[in-house]
């Protein structure tokens, strides 16, 4: 992550539980949870609601912390390619990533490899081609082998500012829009994206590593930014995640929202975070929290309620959406965190000495009230912003071919609208919705599907990758908007 002040970034089995947490499919229901014991540790309570809860460390901060409170490990450094890469795509100075991979290992922790492709921290690799990036993604991938359950293949592929658009120095120089129409995603063109991503695919299946790839970036955790306006960044990320999932070749399995969350109008916690985790993994990815700290900055520098306040925030965002499968935490304490003087971890302390925030319990909390919980008592979305979960079944006049329902999540202004389409008796391949939406509402933003219309009356259809249903099988779109939702109208046809 670049930090636009100048300030030089050095950041620092439950296999079987993520298969099943991945057999469900679309925004979990939100309802009273089931009275169970609660569990004490950040770990225990993640697994218990179906997600890792990981963190970013070191070596020289391996204290029984790391494993009785964490369930995944990161390494904060000691992957990147300026630790581990040579000029020529090998391997050197490997010592600490194996210590962190084999600790991981003796205590059931997950990894999470980071990182593989990168503009910054690139050491030896700088100006490389591609064909030396694959020689060093083949190497590390077979190194540790499945001991790694994910790899960010690449990492901070987009530019800052909000402006949609890729990085423009290297590895990003490597790639040419062949055609000039705006993108690298057809035939002719390069791109480092999808070039890095198919080695690391390949080196996958031709090992049988059941490691999965990922994509990793900030500031795209929103639909929307602070105002309102898109977030074009996220939209460039999705864009790149749907055309690499969707078509002829599925070369990403997971995307990570960094979430270094702070007062940045790009980077504030926004009231559709849930919604655009939903939207990414209704393609079919996971979707990952994969660097989080919360700056104090966003709670007037209260490190107590107001800043745990927030973190309820982006856990239950993530618990609500079901493919939405791990938490990482980017440090264990302030103190020794690389952005230290912002307070944005769950402990203060440091050396092996921690001491709990209100932050700590607010996790802990969320993460115990599961998937199907949502304590009552959370707060708010964002703060000055009051959600409402609502479904709102449609009635088709003829429900065999397909039918659509809508979970809203509305707040004093403004809405986010999940729509599900059902198969009925027989498989359809492709399908249309009708919204009649009332008076006052209208549609600014909708993903996962081509609209018409953005008032009154908005008919939605169904995009290239998601027309094909098979009998009482369903996919999902969404859209946002303005005014109230409540008491939409839907109407499925079959086309």
């Amino acid at each position: 992550m670049n930090i636009p002040s100048g300030r030089a970034r050095y950041r620092p089995v439950i296999a079987a539980l993520a298969a099943a947490v991945l057999a469900g499919a679309g925004a979990v229901a939100v309802g009273k949870a089931p009275a169970l014991a609660a569990e004490t540790t950040l770990r225990a309570a993640a697994a218990k609601a179906g997600l890792f809860f990981g963190v970013a460390a070191s070596p020289g901060r391996l204290s029984s912390i790391v494993s009785q409170e964490f369930g995944q490990l990161t390494p904060e450094n000691d992957m990147k390619p300026d630790t581990i890469a040579t000029s020529s795509g090998g391997l050197r100075n490997t010592g600490n990533a194996d210590t962190l991979v084999n600790y991981a290992q003796t205590n059931n922790m997950l990894v999470r490899g980071h990182t593989l492709v990168w503009h910054s921290q690139a050491g030896q690799l700088q100006g490389a081609s591609q064909a030396t990036l694959n020689t060093f993604i083949g190497n590390a991938l077979t190194r540790w082998g499945s001991r790694i359950a994910y790899w960010d293949v690449v990492n901070e592929a987009l530019d800052d500012n909000n402006n949609g658009r890729r990085r423009t120095q290297w590895p990003h120089s490597l790639s040419r829009d062949a055609n000039g129409d705006g993108d690298y995603f057809d035939a002719g063109d390069t791109d480092v994206i999808r070039d890095s991503f198919r080695r690391a695919k390949e080196v996958v299946r031709q090992n049988n590593l059941n490691t999965k790839l990922c994509i990793n970036d900030y500031d795209v955790e929103g639909l929307t930014v602070s105002g309102g306006a898109r977030n074009n960044k996220a939209q460039a990320l999705y864009d790149i995640v749907r055309a690499y999932t969707q078509g002829t070749e599925r070369l990403i399995d997971c995307v990570g929202f960094q979430a270094h969350f702070n007062d940045n109008p790009n980077s504030v916690i926004t009231a559709d975070l849930q919604a655009n985790i939903q939207r990414f993994a209704d393609l079919g990815v996971e979707v990952h929290i994969t660097e989080l700290d919360i700056d104090d900055d966003l709670s007037n520098n209260d490190i107590g309620q107001g800043q745990a306040n927030n973190y309820r925030k982006v856990v239950r965002a993530c618990l609500n959406v079901a493919r939405c499968t791990g938490i990482t935490v980017w440090g264990i304490a302030d103190s020794e965190s690389w952005r230290s003087s912002e307070r944005g971890l769950l402990f203060t302390g440091g050396s092996g000495n921690y001491q709990k925030k209100a932050a700590y319990s607010a996790v802990l909390d969320e993460l115990n009230q599961g998937r199907s919980g949502g304590n009552p008592s959370s707060p708010p979305v964002s703060a000055s912003v009051s959600p409402s979960a609502s479904s709102s079944p449609s009635t088709p006049t003829d429900p065999s071919p397909c039918s659509a329902t809508v979970s809203l999540n509305s707040w004093s202004g403004g809405f986010v609208a999940t729509v599900r389409v059902t198969a009925g008796s027989s498989a359809i391949n492709g399908w249309r919705v009708t919204a009649g939406l009332p008076t006052g509402a209208a549609v600014t933003n909708h993903w996962s599907a081509e609209r018409t219309g953005t008032s009154g009356t908005a008919q939605f259809a169904n995009v290239g990758y998601n027309g094909r249903i098979a009998v009482g099988q369903s996919t999902e779109f969404g859209f946002q908007g303005t005014g109230a939702a409540t008491g939409t109208t839907l109407t499925c046809t079959a086309t």
